[in-house]
């Protein structure tokens, strides 16, 4: 047990290290850079793509220990399991030891490689704030994508009254409308379905600017503003728990700074009475004398 004990310890400290951290960052940007070089099939030599194999299981067996370390330097390898972004982690390691030959295609397992990438986002602080504050924003944001498509559906029925005549290959009923709105709100290729609606309908211009100042400017702006104020809070809080440790600590530091001042103080009262008592002897002594 006490074995197990200083493995676990010795563990502990290995991935608090912040030199094995930064092996570990860059052994997965390595890697995603081999996914990368792999797609040059015309470039590099065949003995290349033999090397990027060989370094490939390198990197693979690496992750492995790496995820043993992590899971074993918990007093409980469960409690590894009790945070999301270990679960993730653990994840993309396992799905990157299935072999490529027992796969359907090769295809299949390159993209697995990719993914490896994105264990960066566990490993940077910022990065995980971004993804966090992502996930919590989207009931707000769903609400304003609800807006925006009911916004749209009316939109679109009104394009499809007013054009479906003009222009049938946009505007030809309601599904193929809101197609044509979207490409309309990424402002790429209006100007020519102004063009077609204004030479039957001179007001068709009211119709083209009202949806783009509301979709490609208000709405989207509100998106934008909802995640933002997420991401703020978020960064708070994670500043909020570190000053809550940092107030912990500084505690502790304050409690064992009491009881040192207590014990040297009782010492000191110990030297002084033991001191008396040695004077009062001697006094005793001298007075016989």
């Amino acid at each position: 047990m006490s074995s197990f004990k200083n493995i676990q310890q010795t563990f502990l400290k290995i991935r608090n290290h912040d030199v094995f951290e930064g092996i570990v960052i860059s052994i997965i940007i390595i890697s995603a850079i081999m996914v990368g070089f792999r797609t040059y099939d015309e470039v590099f030599p065949a003995e290349v793509f033999q090397i990027f194999s060989v370094l490939d299981y390198a990197v693979t067996i690496f992750f492995l220990i790496e995820i043993i370390i992590r899971v074993y330097s918990y007093e409980k390898a469960r409690d590894f399991f009790k945070e999301n972004w270990n679960i993730f982690d653990f994840t993309i390691v396992a799905l990157s030891l299935i072999p490529i030959a027992s796969l359907d295609g090769v295809i299949i397992g390159r993209l697995l490689r990719v993914f490896r990438l994105l264990r960066l986002i566990s490993f940077i602080p910022q990065f995980r704030i971004l993804i966090e504050s992502l996930i919590t924003a989207i009931p707000r944001v769903g609400y304003v994508l609800l807006f925006i498509f009911i916004e749209t559906y009316i939109f679109a029925a009104i394009g499809s009254i007013l054009y479906s005549g003009i222009d049938p290959e946009h505007w030809g009923n309601i599904g193929v409308a809101m197609l044509t709105l979207f490409q309309t709100a990424t402002l790429e290729g209006w100007p020519d379905l102004l063009d077609k609606a204004y030479s039957s309908r001179p007001f068709a211009w009211i119709f083209f600017l009202s949806f783009i100042i509301l979709n490609s400017f208000i709405f989207l702006n509100m998106i934008v503003g909802v995640i933002i104020d997420v991401m703020i809070r978020q960064n708070d809080a994670y500043e909020s728990e570190e000053m809550q440790a940092l107030g912990k600590i500084l505690k502790r530091v304050e409690s064992v700074e009491k009881n040192v001042n207590d014990v040297k103080s009782n010492l000191g009262t110990v030297s002084y009475n033991s001191e008396s008592e040695t004077a009062i002897n001697l006094e005793e002594k001298d007075d016989e004398i």
